[in-house]
């Protein structure tokens, strides 16, 4: 029988921005901190919940609130499955964090894979009020030539899959039972992407590389020697290049692109959570 979504817990809270987005918030009660997770293309936040070594959980029991937008498209937000605007969703992300600020809290970012690319793009645009960054396996396109050609495409054919085959899933993450329940989940989108994300995202990608030099937040990139699906390199160049005085690029030797369902993910965990501890002091 294929899986789904966890099913929301006591903690859980869902609610959508005014774009139609999904919100999830899981409470932990007497909350030190906000960290804003941004899951990447193809999932959903509530995959945090059960995998990713159940990172959400904890989280809360450190007490860490945590808040996650399904990007449209995925999970509970509506919307063609698979199809966003990573523009758009980087004004989401913003909407987001202004809520987050408002709680007189601590707020950090996640973002992994393309989560990491609108974490970027939104602390590009507003980098007011962020405590800390935390980007995993982050996919940041360089600017490329053709990208006005493919932004063409992408206004006459947006829905369009680009004719180029997603990483398989036994290539982005070794962990044999995750692969199971990956492969089980029909909330998972295991299509291509589309036209429109390809634009939006080199669109984005491209104003990220142009403001790196204003970049100044504590940032943790942490990304996997053999990863197949994002160029560690483009971590190693983003490191190097944004000025702020705390910046840490930890590299997992051989390790894939979903590190949190890859080899010792307790490992992540723990340096993740090690991070956030040492920003809270």
């Amino acid at each position: 029988m294929a899986s789904s979504a966890p099913t929301p817990s006591g903690n859980h809270h869902l609610s959508a921005l005014p774009s139609g987005a999904a919100v999830h918030k899981w409470s932990s009660g007497s909350p030190l901190a906000i960290f804003i997770l941004q899951h990447g293309f193809g999932e959903y936040a509530e995959r945090y919940v059960s995998s990713h070594s159940e990172l959400i959980r904890k989280l809360n029991a450190k007490r860490i609130d945590v808040w996650a937008m399904d990007l449209w498209g995925h999970g509970s937000s509506p919307g063609t499955r698979g199809k966003v605007h990573v523009g758009k969703a980087v004004q989401d992300h913003i909407q987001l964090r202004h809520q987050a600020v408002e709680q007189g809290l601590p707020v950090f970012l996640f973002g992994l894979s393309l989560g990491g690319l609108v974490t970027a793009g939104s602390v590009t645009q507003d980098s007011s009020r962020v405590d800390g960054i935390i980007l995993c396996s982050p996919s940041l396109p360089l600017p490329m030539l053709g990208q006005g050609a493919i932004g063409l495409l992408a206004r006459l054919m947006p829905a369009v899959e680009v004719p180029k085959p997603r990483t398989p899933t036994d290539k982005l993450f070794r962990d044999a039972e995750q692969i199971r329940v990956a492969e089980a989940d029909e909330v998972l989108f295991k299509g291509r992407i589309s036209l429109l994300l390809a634009a939006t995202a080199l669109n984005v990608g491209t104003t990220v590389w142009d403001e790196v030099g204003q970049w100044r937040a504590p940032t943790l990139v942490i990304h996997g020697t053999s990863d197949v699906a994002a160029p560690v390199e483009t971590s190693k160049k983003f490191v190097e290049e944004i000025v702020s005085s705390e910046k840490t690029l930890h590299l997992v030797e051989g390790g894939y692109h979903e590190l949190l369902n890859d080899l010792n993910p307790d490992k992540i965990v723990q340096l993740i959570l090690s991070w956030l501890e040492g920003h809270l002091e």
